[in-house]
């Protein structure tokens, strides 16, 4: 049985599920919707990622980057991906 964890937004008075899918990509406080938390730009958190290169087992060193959008965040994770061509 899936239980619903609803709360009601403080701007809008809409009813939400705080841990639903949408609120979780939102961010944003407790009583703020995922709408409200996107319209208003009231999400606060700095997107935070960390890189590390080196084979498994090895001591390497780690990056961790800040972004100011998960747009920039997911666009630096997937250059940093990227695998070069070996041909």
């Amino acid at each position: 049985m899936n239980k619903m964890n609803m709360r009601t937004c403080k701007y809008c008075n809409d009813k939400f599920d705080l841990d639903g899918h949408f609120k979780k990509l939102a961010g944003g406080k407790i009583n703020e919707c995922p709408s409200c938390v996107e319209e208003l730009e009231t999400e606060t958190a700095v997107k935070y990622l960390g890189f590390a290169s080196g084979a498994e087992g090895e001591a390497t060193p780690i990056r961790i980057v800040s972004y100011e959008t998960n747009a920039e965040r997911a666009e630096g994770s997937s250059s940093w991906q990227k695998v070069p061509d070996k041909s």
